[in-house]
């Protein structure tokens, strides 16, 4: 299993490359960067990275065919991966940010995504374009310019049934949403089934993972950290939390989901009317959090991920990204 790191929005495209540049130097595979409204335009953020590096994939996580159309997804990333020589990287996705800022309304979500992946994949290979789906349209679209031998790699930011089975069809890959071990199995299965339902090779098939990674020198701030982050674990969905609770710690979290938004958007560690202990449980479950003494379990979580047939883990850096890339490529990559 690979290791890729997914960076914060908050960050300059100079600040992007520095960091790319470090990524590459211990061997980790690919940088992404992240989509957030509020934030700098992923792919532009990238381009300095593209000609600072040399073999360090680079790619943005998650792009919304209803904040952006995938016509223009494939001419955004097709452009990245020109410049970077081959190593440019989407993730396309139903949800995301952006359609909440704009108002837009889903619609067909599943059939929504699952159009943009087909359309994207087909204009990043240079092929023509003439759609006439239930979401989107296109007539006669074709990018002449890209490099067909060298197209960059279409993702499916896909994790239950409906959107896995999208994905298996149409994608290079998937890239999985804070997976937990209680709904691995489940999930692979998902996987394995769409690939055989749609006649795809396994082996070419790519199984990614958006990780939290938490690890600090100071193990406290690592878990305030990891505590503020929690709201975005699933986005706090029951799934996610609710194999780490008793039924009325889990109950006592869906009453008190608010105090997670807000401790996310305050930057703050304390999560009101939740107490420590529940907090703590949910942290394990769901990042990787604690200091260097905790990297030797979290490893093996991770080999247990790659034991079923994930093939790279892309961890989510948050403050001190560079001392983050440092602990993984000093310390957890040997150790994987």
């Amino acid at each position: 299993m690979l290791t890729d790191i997914i960076l914060e929005a908050d960050l300059t495209p100079a600040q992007v490359a520095e960091l790319a540049v470090l990524a590459e130097g211990y061997g980790i595979r690919g940088v992404w960067t992240q989509n957030y409204a509020s934030g700098r335009d992923p792919f532009l953020c990238l381009m300095p990275a593209a000609a600072a590096t040399k073999r360090v994939m680079l790619g943005a996580v998650v792009i919304s065919p209803y904040e952006m159309h995938p016509l223009k997804i494939a001419n955004a990333v097709s452009t990245l991966n020109e410049y970077a020589g081959g190593r440019g990287m989407v993730v396309v996705g139903g949800g995301g940010e952006w359609p909440g800022v704009l108002g837009v309304k889903y619609g067909k979500r599943v059939t929504g995504a699952g159009e943009a992946v087909a359309m994207v994949k087909r204009a990043v290979s240079g092929e023509v374009v003439s759609w006439k789906g239930q979401v989107y349209s296109a007539r006669y679209f074709q990018s002449k310019w890209v490099d067909r031998t060298r197209p960059p790699l279409v993702y499916a930011g896909a994790t239950g049934p409906k959107m896995m089975d999208m994905a298996t069809r149409f994608a290079d890959g998937t890239m999985l949403s804070d997976m937990i071990l209680p709904m691995l199995d489940r999930t692979m299965g998902y996987v394995r089934e769409g690939l055989a339902k749609h006649g795809r090779d396994p082996a070419g098939f790519r199984v990614n993972n958006f990780c939290a990674f938490h690890i600090k020198d100071d193990r406290e701030a690592s878990y305030a950290e990891a505590r503020r982050e929690l709201m975005l674990r699933g986005w706090l969905d029951e799934p996610w939390y609710e194999p780490f609770l008793t039924h009325e710690e889990a109950a006592l979290v869906g009453a008190n989901k608010n105090a997670f938004l807000t401790a996310f958007r305050t930057k703050s560690g304390d999560i009101q009317g939740v107490p420590p202990e529940i907090c703590a449980k949910m942290v394990e479950g769901l990042s990787l959090a604690g200091d260097l003494s905790d990297l030797d379990r979290h490893a093996e979580r991770l080999r247990r991920f790659a034991a079923a047939g994930m093939t790279e883990n892309a961890l989510r850096l948050h403050d001190d990204p560079a001392r983050a890339i440092h602990i993984i490529g000093r310390e957890l990559m040997p150790r994987l």
